[in-house]
């Protein structure tokens, strides 16, 4: 049995929101395998194919939530304290899962931390770290187009609705 099902909506990595179009078998040799065909929303001339047997690929498909539960997540965000992780190899590192296999709450807190850091830097006339810099674009992009999806509102409307929410 699959985990998803057609026309469902999932947040995909970094590819962001996708709609499952199909779910197909291909064949490769001898081989049959079963994929979810995904189609991104915000580039509707990708398509992505997702082997339903690859655990790893799998677990980057996630379902996205509901009003109610980003609603919970975010008041969850606003009262966690963050702390900067000062090794920028082990920061990387954590940053590239967060991104990669993170659910929501845990990019939002990543976002926390990198918004609160920069106001830091920015307040020393310093900038961002440029990986830290490309860490925060892909987490605003993934959480943009759910956000956006979950409350029905546009793109760019969704940061300030976040910082507005767990108080940046």
């Amino acid at each position: 049995m699959d985990k998803f099902i057609k026309g469902e909506k999932v947040l995909y990595s970094v590819n962001g929101v996708c709609e499952i179009t199909d779910i197909t078998e291909k064949v490769f040799g001898k081989t049959v395998m079963r994929y979810y065909v995904l189609k991104p929303i915000s580039n509707g001339e990708a398509t992505l194919f997702v082997p339903v047997n690859n655990e790893n690929l799998v677990r980057k498909m996630k379902k996205l939530m509901t009003q109610p539960q980003l609603d919970e997540v975010l008041d969850a965000v606003s009262s966690k304290d963050v702390e900067w992780n000062s090794n920028e190899v082990v920061r990387k590192e954590e940053f590239r899962n967060t991104i990669s296999f993170g659910n929501i709450g845990e990019i939002l807190v990543l976002l926390k931390s990198i918004w609160l850091h920069r106001r830091i830097q920015n307040s020393k006339g310093r900038k961002l770290h440029i990986s830290d810099e490309m860490y925060l674009r892909e987490a605003e992009k993934i959480i943009k187009e759910e956000i956006s999806t979950v409350i029905g509102v546009e793109q760019d409307e969704v940061i300030p609705y976040i910082k507005n929410k767990i108080l940046i």
